[in-house]
């Protein structure tokens, strides 16, 4: 008897349970209807959602509408829209500067010494292109690469 009570239970909530499953797996996105179609010159007089003054409509465009630019204002100037991608700013070009070179050690390629202070050590300018701008790490100052 015990044994009936325990299937009736189960056979009740069967269908509860596949209803359960069954909305789970539901499509949850908003369908939007479809729009009719618009229809040509041709069938428009079958419609009668449509006009009969050809000028209400949009079946005729004007002659020059192919040399018409959708993107002017009243003004006749031409806008355009904003860059999506960020841009480099330039770089003000600043003007030379009178800086004095690095003296090369002879037998060390890539060691200079500074015109700072050429008595406190050697510079290592390995990696630096010729003329660029080196800050003396004793010193402080700024020299040319030779």
């Amino acid at each position: 008897m015990e044994q009936n009570h325990t299937m009736n239970q189960i056979l009740r909530f069967c269908p509860a349970l596949l209803i359960l499953l069954l909305a789970g797996c539901a499509d949850t996105e908003n369908v939007q209807p479809k729009k009719k179609p618009v229809s040509t010159a041709a069938n428009s007089t079958a419609d009668t959602q449509f006009t009969a003054d050809a000028s209400a409509t949009n079946a005729n465009p004007p002659p020059d509408a192919a040399m018409m630019d959708t993107n002017t204002t009243a003004q006749g100037s031409v806008s355009t829209p904003a860059n999506p991608f960020p841009t480099a700013t330039p770089v003000p070009v600043a003007p030379p500067r009178d800086l004095p070179y690095g003296t090369p050690v002879p037998g060390k390629p890539g060691f200079v010494t500074s015109p700072h202070s050429p008595s406190a050590g050697y510079v290592d300018v390995r990696g630096f292109p010729p003329g660029s701008e080196v800050k003396d790490p004793y010193s402080g100052k700024i020299f040319l690469v030779p």
